[in-house]
């Protein structure tokens, strides 16, 4: 596994980011009793699932600038 450069600006990336919103909805979805009401099985698993194809996109993004 190759790491990448400067790894303390890897909350920058944004599949860094895209990880970290998937955990504050997953703590959220977990913590607060309303939500879980609101919220059935399927619609879980819709964000979870939509989440991870977004964070595998990102992932494969180039974010390097752009040369002009």
């Amino acid at each position: 596994m190759k790491l990448i450069e400067n790894w303390k600006k890897a909350w920058q990336l944004w599949s860094v980011q895209c990880a970290f919103f998937m955990a504050l909805v997953n703590v959220a979805i977990s913590l607060l009793p309303l939500l879980q009401q609101e919220l059935s099985i399927t619609v879980y698993a819709l964000v979870n699932a939509l989440l991870g194809i977004a964070l595998a996109v990102l992932r494969v993004l180039s974010q390097a600038p752009k040369k002009v």
